[in-house]
């Protein structure tokens, strides 16, 4: 058994919550472009990226400040150091998993314009928590449903963000 690894700041996680913040204040910057509210009092186009943008800036910040005061190890996290504790068929698992998470990212991005986000995203909730995770189908159903729905409450519903449909998208089927 190892001894446990000293917290200490790490370089590439400090730069990494740099990086957050960064975003962050990127997309608050950039939504003074847009206007905060529409001519009927409704949100405008700049509230989710302004308030996004400063949330991801704060808690970028906040990491940022934490990794500089004391470090971050924590079982999991992925320190290189840790990689001792794990065998070669171990790290071999690890590695495809994360492969197979950007793998399905990527294919999730590449398929909105023909499923739509709200779908594309509910199915890639779905492959992730019963393939990735080995969760149970009952609770990956459970999971993506409530991924699916919070999702239309915030997007749709309340914000009233017109989100890409693709094919379930009415006008597509009007035209046939």
């Amino acid at each position: 058994m190892s001894s446990p690894v000293p917290a200490v700041p790490r370089r590439p996680v400090t730069l990494a919550y740099g990086v957050i913040a960064a975003l962050g204040a990127a997309f608050c910057v950039g939504s003074f472009a847009y206007d905060w509210s529409n001519e009927d009092g409704s949100i405008g186009s700049a509230v989710l990226p302004r308030v996004t943008g400063l949330l991801l800036l704060l808690v970028g910040l906040w990491l940022v400040r934490q990794e500089l005061r004391g470090g971050s190890v924590r079982e999991g996290d992925g320190l290189v150091v840790a990689d001792e504790d794990h065998s070669p068929d171990e790290a071999r698992h690890i590695r495809r998993k994360l492969v197979t998470v950007v793998a399905t990212m990527v294919v999730t991005a590449l398929v909105i314009p023909i499923l739509g986000l709200l779908l594309s995203l509910t199915l890639m909730t779905l492959f992730l928590t019963a393939v990735v995770e080995k969760q149970s189908l009952l609770r990956s159903l459970l999971v993506s449903a409530m991924t699916f729905g919070v999702s239309y409450l915030i997007f749709v519903a309340l914000l009233r963000i017109p989100l890409p449909l693709g094919l379930l998208d009415p006008a597509v089927w009007s035209v046939l």
